[in-house]
């Protein structure tokens, strides 16, 4: 009789966090009903911040502004442009990882394209918006794309592991997307619509008015959740990111491993050691990207975000918070930028093919305009 495989520590792991999902999910749309009326909402946890503090925080956003939405749209552009023009010369860039990438960084751009216009309003009136119709939507967009992000990063770190523990292809094949049974194919676009299922239905309490509301909340957050005195009922989007942290951490755990493990192997023929190269330098890029997630979000969360009574910090400790926990939306870009050589010469063939047709049209132009004058002037000469 024939005995079934094994399946690998990797498949187990990856079933473990894709079945967390729906459980933390429904979770998340029961607790609530399950505690007392939060009728009456009042938010006292504000942070407001003055002087000093106001400044290096709006310098802080400007800067993650021009990072997080220029540098990612930047991305979303090179990336795209070399995998269809020069697919062969990039091909660690075709991986279904990459994907996901662009997917994180179009809900890095949309963050920080409607977070750094909202703490302008914030920064220089200091009062509410007239609109709250405005504000809730602010709010509820804000915070979806936030947890998109979240899951996104998780998802990629599953990604990568599930590549580098491959057992068919041993992580060095650029086949492995055919074979991979959650990101493979068209497979990988399926789990970005999943992401942002899953987001809306962890936030959906607070977008029904059941545990929160999407409010003014008088604090550098301005339009956000506003929960009670003794914190939200919706512990669900709590849950959700301590799971994505606890993954991202065991997928990390596991890619580094794998890496430390292949350094003692030696793979025949160039282009295979080529892209086995190239393989560790975009799971090395993934890898500290993982890493920052964690050091980025870890502050905001262990601070209570809302889901408990807050504790008394103060001012500035808040503004510094915050301030980290943005830099969130703005950090891939510079890892791309920094660590990956492969993403590094996409963004630079990519522009130096901008310059070329730019150079080309204002050459035509300049042909045109010449090619008129001279008939202008043979017209009148033929007039004489």
């Amino acid at each position: 009789l024939s005995t079934m495989p094994r399946p690998s520590a990797i498949s187990i792991l990856t079933a473990v966090y894709l079945s967390s999902l729906p459980i933390i999910a429904l979770l998340t749309n029961t607790y609530p009903y399950l505690t007392e009326d939060t009728e009456g909402l009042v938010f006292n946890c504000t942070m407001q911040v003055e002087g000093e503090d106001m400044l290096m925080v709006g310098v802080n956003q400007f800067v993650i502004f021009i990072i997080g939405g220029l540098g990612n749209f930047l991305t979303l552009l090179a990336i795209p442009y070399v995998r269809l023009k020069y697919g062969s010369q990039f091909s660690v860039l075709q991986l279904n990882s990459v994907v996901l990438i662009l997917h994180l960084s179009l809900a890095d751009m949309l963050y920080s394209l409607v977070r750094f216009p909202h703490f302008l309003q914030i920064f220089f009136t200091k009062e509410p918006l007239h609109d709250e119709r405005l504000c809730y939507f602010i709010g509820l967009f804000l915070n979806l794309v936030a947890y998109v992000d979240f899951h996104t990063i998780a998802m990629i770190s599953c990604c990568v592991a599930r590549h580098n523990l491959c057992r068919r292809c041993g992580g060095a094949s650029l086949s492995h997307d055919d074979h991979d049974e959650i990101f493979g194919g068209k497979r990988v676009y399926v789990v970005c619509l999943g992401i942002w299922v899953v987001s809306f239905l962890t936030i959906l309490p607070n977008i029904m008015g059941i545990s929160g509301v999407f409010a003014w909340t008088g604090s550098l957050y301005g339009c956000d959740i506003v929960c009670p005195n003794e914190g939200c009922s919706n512990i669900g989007p709590f849950i959700s990111i301590i799971n994505n942290i606890v993954f991202m951490i065991l997928f990390y755990v596991v890619i580094i491993i794998k890496l430390c493990m292949k350094r003692q192997h030696v793979y025949g023929g160039s282009e295979t050691l080529d892209f086995t190269r190239m393989l560790k330098s975009i799971s090395l890029t993934l890898s500290i990207l993982i890493a920052a997630y964690i050091v980025f979000l870890l502050p905001v969360v262990t601070s209570g975000w809302g889901l408990w009574q807050c504790s008394s910090l103060s001012h500035r400790t808040a503004a510094v918070i915050a301030s980290i926990y943005w830099w969130m939306y703005g950090i891939n870009f510079f890892i791309y930028l920094v660590s990956s050589a492969r993403i590094r010469q996409a963004y630079k063939r990519f522009l130096k093919d901008m310059w070329k047709k730019i150079l080309r049209r204002s050459q035509e132009n300049q042909e045109n305009i010449e090619m008129e004058t001279s008939i202008f002037w043979i017209g009148l000469r033929y007039l004489d």
